[in-house]
């Protein structure tokens, strides 16, 4: 009787050892991703929950940015990448003037999708300091990932591309294993 008595007591402190993580909405790797609402170029209304089961690396950008339009090679390489797949790449772009954002999304031929950010809202919310910034989500709408942690170990954009690929392959290898 005395060894049940431990036996139970033990497995119940083991239990309280695993204290499960509440998710919070914010901006910070580990939360849930806040929701993003605004329209595209073509004044077409969007909202980040829309690719909800999907691995959502977003892009915030500006067409004035001389580092944003540098890392664009790499952006496109990553959707041809991982076209197919459940993988979104989506813009936030923070240009004042609607027109400079459409002229620029022609201009560099960006077949990927933007929210528009003309006030600055969504910049603000997500606490983005500097552009470009990249933060991945993750197929449940939780950030897995902020390249705001690793630029000042960036040499060049590739070193961020590469960075950016491994973390969407590790998010993408872990959904399709959940699935399973």
């Amino acid at each position: 009787m005395r060894f049940r008595y431990w036996l139970v007591t033990v497995l119940l402190f083991m239990g309280c050892g695993e204290v499960p993580k509440v998710l919070r909405e914010g901006v910070e790797v580990g939360n849930i991703a806040p929701e993003i609402r605004a329209e595209d170029a073509l004044g077409n209304k969007m909202e980040l929950s829309q690719y909800k089961g999907k691995v959502v690396l977003l892009s915030f950008w500006a067409s004035w940015c001389g580092p944003c339009k540098a890392l664009l090679p790499y952006e496109k390489q990553l959707v041809k990448q991982f076209e197919g797949r459940p993988f979104a790449l989506l813009g936030v772009n923070s240009d004042i003037d609607k027109a400079a954002f459409v002229k620029a999304q022609q201009q560099f031929d960006m077949t990927w999708p933007s929210f528009w950010d003309g006030i600055g809202s969504i910049n603000r919310e997500w606490n983005i300091e500097f552009l470009p910034m990249l933060i991945l989500i993750d197929e449940r709408g939780i950030i897995r990932f902020n390249s705001k942690s690793i630029m000042d170990d960036i040499k060049s954009f590739k070193d961020l591309a590469d960075k950016i690929e491994r973390e969407i392959q590790k998010v993408l290898d872990k959904a399709v294993v959940k699935k399973q």
